[in-house]
C-alpha cells in the first residue's frame, strides 16, 4: 500500500536544497528522516510512486549531498542518499541529466573511498547499473575510473553476495558499450564474470549467506550471464571465456528455469560460438541438444533467434567445404585451433541494442549453409532424411534470426529483473 504522505522527490529536493549551514551541519536528522521516506516509498520499482511519475525530478540537491566532503564520514546517510539516486535513476530523463560530477560523485563515495561499508559499494554499484543505460554515463564511468574496482568486487570473495551481484549488473550494464567491454576486458573482467558463474553453479543449493535469498541468487545469476554475453560481443574476450573454463558453464546456463537467464545465455552462446576453437567445445558439452531444445520451445521470439544464431555457428561451419576433408581430421583441425580466427557468423552485440535503432555494431550477417559430410556429433549423418532435417532446422535458423534482426533493434524497457 502506498503511503501518499511518503516524501517525494520535490520534497527531497526542497530539504536537500537549504544550504544556508550545508547539508549536514545542524540539519542531517531532518535530511535522513526524509531520505527513509522516500526510500520507504519507492524502494520496490514495481510499486514506486516515483517511477509512475512523469514530472521532472530535480536533481540539483541529491548531487550537492553526494558531492559534500562530509558525506563519507556518515556512511549511515551516505546509504540513504545512493539509495534514493538509485531509485531516481530508473527513469530515463534523469539517467541522461546526471552527467560527469554526478557519476564521480558516485565512484568516489562508493568504489573508491576507503571508508566505503559493503551496503554502501553494493548501493553504488546499482546507480552505476541503472545509469549506464545511457552511452554518456558509460564514459563518465570509465573517465572517473569506476570499472576496475567492480570488477574487483566480482572477483572478491570475501564481498558480500548482494555487493556482488550488484557489481555484476554494473558491469553488465558497462559493457552495453564497446568502450565499456573493452575495459572490461582488459581489467580481468571475463576471468571474474566466469568465476563468479562457477561459484553460482556449485552453490545452487545454497550460499553461506543465509539473508541472500533465492530470488537474489536468481537476480545474481542473470546479471553475470548478461554481462558475458554482452563483453562476449568483443572479440578478445571470446577467447578468454574459453580459457576461463567458461563455455560448460554456459550451456548449463542453456537450461536454467530463469528464461531471463536463458535468454542471455543463448546469446552468450551465439557470440562466443564464432571462435572455432569454442564451437568444439560447446558440440562436446551438449550445446547443440540444448539448443534445439530452446528453438523448438518456442516460449520467446529473442531466445530462439539467439539460439538459431548459435545453431548456426555450432553446426554450419561443419557444413562447409566438406569435400576431401576426412571426419577425423575435421574434428582435429576443430579442437586443435588456438581460436584466434573468429568465423564471421552470426553474432549479437548485447543484450540491449543500441538506441539508435540502427544495426548493432560489428553484427555478422549469417551466411549460407553448404553440403558436407560431418555433422559436428562425431558421426556422419544419413545422406537421406536426417541431412534433409538438417538443413531445414538451420534454414529455419537463419530465417528466424534474420527476421528478428529485421524487426527488433530498438532499446528494451527498463527491466526491474535485473536493473536495480
Amino acid at each position: 500500500m502506498v503511503d501518499v504522505l511518503a516524501a517525494t522527490s520535490a520534497d527531497v529536493h526542497a530539504v536537500l536544497s537549504q544550504r544556508a549551514s550545508g547539508p549536514l551541519s545542524g540539519r542531517r536528522e531532518q535530511v535522513a528522516r526524509t531520505l527513509r521516506e522516500f526510500v520507504d516509498a519507492n524502494e520496490d520499482a514495481r510499486a514506486s510512486p516515483n517511477l509512475r511519475d512523469e514530472r521532472r525530478d530535480e536533481l540539483g540537491g541529491i548531487t550537492s549531498l553526494l558531492t559534500d566532503g562530509d558525506l563519507p564520514g556518515d556512511q549511515d546517510l551516505a546509504l540513504l542518499a545512493l539509495k534514493t539516486l538509485k531509485i531516481l535513476s530508473r527513469k530515463e530523463d534523469n539517467r541522461r541529466r546526471f552527467g560527469r560530477e554526478l557519476c564521480r560523485a558516485v565512484v568516489r563515495l562508493a568504489l573508491t573511498h576507503p571508508r566505503a561499508s559493503h551496503a554502501v559499494t553494493a548501493e553504488g554499484a546499482n546507480v552505476v547499473l541503472n545509469a549506464c543505460y545511457e552511452k554518456e554515463n558509460v564514459e563518465h564511468v570509465l573517465e572517473c575510473g569506476g570499472v576496475q574496482p567492480l570488477v574487483r568486487r566480482v572477483a572478491d570473495t570475501g564481498e558480500s553476495w548482494r555487493c556482488r551481484s550488484a557489481a555484476a549488473g554494473a558491469v553488465q550494464s558497462v559493457c552495453f558499450q564497446a568502450p565499456g567491454r573493452c575495459r572490461v576486458r582488459d581489467c580481468d573482467g571475463v576471468a571474474a564474470l566466469v568465476a563468479l558463474m562457477k561459484e553460482l553453479d556449485r552453490r545452487e543449493g545454497g550460499t553461506r549467506d543465509s539473508s541472500f535469498t533465492d530470488d537474489e541468487r536468481s537476480m545474481c545469476r542473470a546479471r553475470v550471464v548478461g554481462a558475458l554475453h554482452n563483453v562476449s560481443a568483443d572479440d578478445d574476450a571470446i577467447r578468454l571465456v574459453r580459457l576461463s573454463d567458461g563455455v560448460p558453464h554456459l550451456v548449463r546456463a542453456l537450461g536454467d528455469v530463469d528464461d531471463v537467464v536463458v535468454n542471455s545465455a543463448a546469446g552468450a552462446t551465439q557470440n562466443v560460438s564464432r571462435e572455432r576453437a569454442s564451437r568444439a567445445l560447446f558440440r562436446r558439452h551438449g550445446a547443440v541438444e540444448a539448443l534445439t531444445k530452446l528453438l523448438a520451445r518456442g516460449r520467446d521470439p529473442a531466445t530462439q533467434a539467439r539460439a538459431a544464431g548459435a545453431l548456426l555457428n555450432c553446426l554450419g561451419p561443419d557444413l562447409d567445404d566438406g569435400h576431401g576433408t576426412t571426419r577425423g581430421e575435421k574434428a582435429r583441425a576443430d579442437e586443435g585451433d588456438d581460436g584466434s580466427d573468429h568465423t564471421p557468423r552470426t553474432g549479437e552485440n548485447e543484450t540491449k541494442e543500441n538506441a539508435s535503432g540502427g544495426s548493432n555494431e560489428g553484427e555478422q550477417a549469417p551466411l549460407g549453409v553448404r553440403g558436407s559430410r560431418s555433422s559436428g556429433s562425431g558421426r556422419v549423418p544419413a545422406e537421406g532424411s536426417e541431412r534433409r532435417a538438417l538443413g531445414r532446422l538451420l534454414s529455419s535458423a537463419m530465417a528466424l534470426t534474420a527476421v528478428w534482426d529485421g524487426l527488433f533493434e530498438t532499446t528494451p524497457t527498463f527491466d526491474p529483473k535485473v536493473s536495480a
